[in-house]
């Protein structure tokens, strides 16, 4: 077992690494004058000897290897450089908008995991029936709808019509309940199907019938027996669209009017504000990556299977 987790560790720092290398890579050879647009952005003009001046002091003479060690070691002390738009330490606006996005993901996660399993153990309790039949139908809804759809029928539907929640705003668990269900829906829809099918494979397998054979209802089987099998499956379900609420984040936070990282990285896109879109980037994937290491080590600690074979 630990050979497996020092894999997995080694594993997932050259994907650090890889996905650093794609960050700088991206903004780098992004089209334009980096210069001139600074030049711009501070309101002075755009001389040949001012963005040259500018070029200098941001390093763009220096060869691509050198400004990739230097933009990389800055960015392991937590020194993302300076905004273009604001002049502002990129590192200063990052803690406050994290913990909004971090707030958004771990809230929507919780919410479509409740969802997918009640959605599933519907289907289960009652399969083939008129329960199962709305699960699926549900499921299908969730999954067929657009996010950004999803998000304006909450606010006309909670917000506009019935005024239970407000539209826009971090000012507390209240204004967290509409992002948290817009976000929750697609991931929620998928996931139930992934809960109805495994619990259906476990029904149809020996140690059900055994578990009949003892007298146990289906309601025990399948919370004593069938759910700890599909648990893994689950898990390993639930880790992919926890990754994937990353960019579902940059559409609903500015639908939401959230200052989070979303919203921050499609400023820096919108100003070409390109130490804004690095960093954004870099803690979007680095969050991918930390998110698969947990649901890989989850699942060695669920699947006594897995335990087995790296024992």
């Amino acid at each position: 077992m630990i050979h497996f987790i020092s894999k997995r560790l080694k594993h997932s720092l050259v994907l650090l690494f890889m996905a650093s290398l794609v960050c700088f890579t991206l903004v780098v050879s992004a089209p334009g004058n980096v210069a001139v647009l600074i030049a711009e952005l501070r309101g002075a003009v755009a001389t040949p000897g001012y963005v040259e001046k500018v070029a200098e002091e941001i390093g763009l003479h220096k060869p691509l290897l050198m400004r990739y060690v230097d933009w990389l070691g800055d960015a392991v002390r937590g020194n993302f450089g300076i905004s273009y738009r604001t002049g502002k330490e990129v590192s200063a606006d990052l803690p406050e908008r994290m913990f909004v996005t971090g707030t958004l993901i771990a809230g929507s996660a919780v919410v479509a995991t409740l969802l997918a399993l009640a959605l599933g153990f519907l289907g289960a309790f009652w399969p083939y029936r008129l329960p199962d039949r709305v699960s699926r139908g549900l499921a299908l809804l969730g999954a067929s709808t657009p996010t950004f759809f999803v998000g304006a029928l909450m606010i006309y539907g909670f917000s506009v019509a019935f005024q239970l929640f407000p539209s826009f705003g971090f000012d507390g668990p209240e204004t967290w309940v509409l992002p948290w269900l817009t976000v929750a829906v697609l991931p929620a829809a998928v996931l139930s199907r992934v809960v109805r099918v495994g619990l259906e494979e476990a029904m149809a397998s020996p140690f059900v019938l055994t578990a009949k054979s003892k007298g146990l209802g289906r309601t025990a089987i399948l919370f004593r027996d069938a759910l700890p099998n599909i648990t893994p499956v689950f898990i390993n379900a639930l880790g992919t669209q926890v990754g994937l609420m990353t960019a579902t984040a940059i559409i609903v936070e500015p639908l939401f009017a959230w200052q989070g990282v979303g919203d921050y990285f499609l400023a820096g896109v919108k100003f070409r504000d390109f130490m804004v879109v690095q960093a954004c980037l870099l803690i979007f994937l680095t969050f991918f990556i930390v998110v698969n290491l947990v649901v890989d080590l989850a699942v060695l600690m669920t699947d006594p299977r897995i335990r087995r074979q790296w024992s």
